[in-house]
């Protein structure tokens, strides 16, 4: 129970200022782009919103139920798993990187999916073309999972948990920037036709940046471990269905949660103003959001992923006894 407690605290003390980092970034954010009044606010967040959403229900809900189990269980053979943890890992990075590509691609379609009915043409434009810059989190989402889960199934925690601390000082340098250059704008927001390529770039891109240094900094644990990884191809016959089988069911459930999100996130939409008045948006939901789920954040994510490894064991051992006392 002592090392239970040390990890979900030290995971614990990561999520906590990660959190408080993101309460910096929004102020920053409302600073730069507003939040309680719609156009560019609501734009920038269904683009955000995409990725993000895309990566829970292909990505992050699977490769978290699939990954640590089926390490824990490698790691009883020969070679300690190296094997076939670089196959696993080799196949998911293929997966992720054809999937980030084709959602890229569809940014159109996805932006109308999340977004109003109601909205202008103008309003999609931007929406759309802060999508294209932010898709690409996907991938990079993809990889801190698969990389923070190889650490996990090791029982070496705080990386993964420290990591998105970095994300959130590289995207809150970004806004500063943004306000440097540009002003917090007129009544709280820059209206929606004043935006170029620029501006697009310099909000939505160093928001990417964030998620690509948050994946690339778990590296530097690993080869403190001494994981190296080594692309590995071949997938037949190595037991990788019986991931297969897990992911399914992930994705299934994560799957129900998405669809109502998807309704969630039109009618929040269409609630934005279409002019200067102050109403209720999406980006204003967004937020109200984000303090709700701080306790599940803070407490339970931190609990479960220190129990997940200890359950994962014990399942590869069959011991069931150790399984339910867990």
């Amino acid at each position: 129970m002592s090392s239970l407690a040390k990890s979900s605290a030290l995971m614990t003390a990561g999520t906590l200022v990660s959190r408080v980092l993101g309460l910096v970034k929004t102020v920053l954010l409302t600073a730069a782009i507003g939040l309680a009044i719609g156009g560019a606010a609501d734009a920038f967040d269904v683009a955000n919103k995409v990725p993000n959403n895309l990566y829970m229900l292909l990505a992050g809900g699977i490769l978290n139920a699939v990954l640590v189990p089926q390490i824990v269980r490698a790691s009883k053979q020969a070679d300690g798993g190296a094997d076939y943890i670089n196959r696993l890992l080799t196949l998911s990075i293929l997966l992720l990187a054809g999937f980030t590509a084709i959602a890229t691609l569809a940014a159109p379609l996805l932006v109308r999916i999340y977004a109003s009915p109601t909205w202008d043409a103008g309003k999609i434009a931007l929406a759309v073309a802060f999508a294209y810059i932010s898709l690409p989190k996907i991938f990079f989402f993809g990889l801190y999972t698969m990389l923070g889960q190889v650490l996990n199934a090791k029982e070496n925690f705080g990386p993964y948990m420290w990591a998105p601390v970095l994300n959130n000082v590289v995207s809150i340098a970004g806004l500063g920037l943004f306000i440097f250059l540009f002003g917090p704008g007129d009544m709280g927001q820059h209206a929606v036709g004043t935006w170029d390529a620029t501006k697009i770039w310099v909000i939505a891109g160093t928001g990417t940046l964030g998620v690509v240094a948050q994946a690339l900094i778990l590296i530097w644990p690993l080869k403190r471990i001494g994981f190296k990884y080594t692309p590995t191809f071949g997938f037949r016959g190595v037991g990788l269905g019986t991931a297969g089988k897990v992911a399914g069911w992930t994705f299934a459930a994560v799957l129900v949660g998405q669809l109502g999100f998807i309704v969630t996130s039109q009618v929040a939409s269409t609630a934005s103003s279409t002019g200067t008045e102050v109403t209720p948006s999406l980006a204003a939901y967004t937020a109200a959001y984000m303090t709700f789920m701080l306790p599940h954040s803070l407490v339970a994510v931190s609990l479960s992923t220190a129990l997940f490894t200890d359950l994962s064991q014990s399942a590869a051992d069959h011991n069931d006894e150790k399984l339910v006392d867990t």
